[in-house]
């Protein structure tokens, strides 16, 4: 009896073990579940602050491409008026400066021409009634004395328009160099000579008086005349090339009468005369055709 007791207390002790065992095991296991959870959460978390703070980053960059592309869009436009704003100052100010220093040098000279002439004229005067108190005094040796004055009075006259005359010259001169300087300068903006000559040419209508002195030139003579054509009749209907055809048919003669009456080449770049005529003839079917 005692041994069945015995071995029943030692049966009971085991189960409760057993029963504390699985109950610990059971915490634990939870609190894992629990930490588990609260790390997953946690890391979900993270990933999506990382996420965001990724796209933001993207938006951000693309916003900063965005603002600086437009930035640099609006320099460049500002860089370009600013340029065309000081080239236009630059031709106002070189034609200013030319018409104030030309009626400058001219005011000078003629204030300096009828300052000498004028001291010329005193100093005649005077020695004329020096000489005419003298003749009075002592009759021949005065006359003498007279012609001796008047001689002189007339070559300090002289001396004084030739010098008036000089400074005057000297005066044109400086103009002209400054002019010559001014122009220089609207060469270099202009692109260079041939550009600047091109460009007094228009503002003087020198090619609308050259079609004129051309026109009476020839009124009533038999001149010699070159007919231009590179293609077919171009009064055909439905010809899209026609206007181009007629600009590039009426350039040649054009060009080439100009450079005949006076000597004036067309720009490297729109053809040469002379012995390349052919070639431009050549280009302008070539374009005016399509081939």
């Amino acid at each position: 009896m005692m041994g069945n007791i015995g071995e029943a207390e030692k049966r009971g002790k085991t189960r409760q073990e057993i029963s504390k065992i699985d109950a610990q095991t059971a915490v634990l296991e939870t609190q894992r579940k629990s930490e588990k959870a609260q790390a997953d959460a946690q890391l979900a978390s993270t990933q999506i602050n990382l996420d965001m703070g990724i796209k933001l980053a993207k938006i951000e960059a693309t916003r900063k491409a965005e603002s600086k592309d437009a930035e640099l869009q609006r320099d460049v436009e500002i860089q370009r008026a600013q340029t065309e704003l000081e080239a236009r100052r630059a031709t106002d100010l070189v034609h200013a400066k030319i018409e104030r220093e030309s009626k400058q040098q001219e005011a000078d000279a003629k204030f300096y021409g009828d300052s000498k002439s004028a001291d010329g004229f005193a100093y005649t005067q005077k020695m004329k009634a020096e000489a005419s108190y003298l003749a009075t005094v002592k009759g021949a040796d005065a006359l003498v004395y007279q012609q001796k004055q008047e001689a002189e009075a007339a070559f300090y006259r002289a001396t004084k328009e030739a010098e008036a005359a000089f400074v005057a010259k000297q005066k044109e001169a400086d103009g002209i160099t400054e002019m010559a300087k001014a122009y220089g300068h609207m060469s270099s903006v202009l692109g260079g000579p041939q550009g600047l000559l091109q460009y007094m040419m228009l503002q003087n209508n020198t090619y609308e008086k050259l079609a004129k002195a051309n026109a009476q030139a020839i009124n009533g003579l038999q001149p010699k005349i070159t007919v231009w054509n590179t293609g077919e009749n171009t009064g055909a209907s439905g010809d899209a090339t026609a206007p181009i055809r007629n600009i590039l048919q009426s350039l040649p003669p054009l060009l080439s009468t100009i450079n005949d009456q006076t000597g004036i080449a067309p720009p490297s770049w729109l053809g040469k005369l002379g012995g390349q005529q052919d070639v431009v003839k050549a280009k302008g079917e070539k374009m005016v055709n399509g081939n």
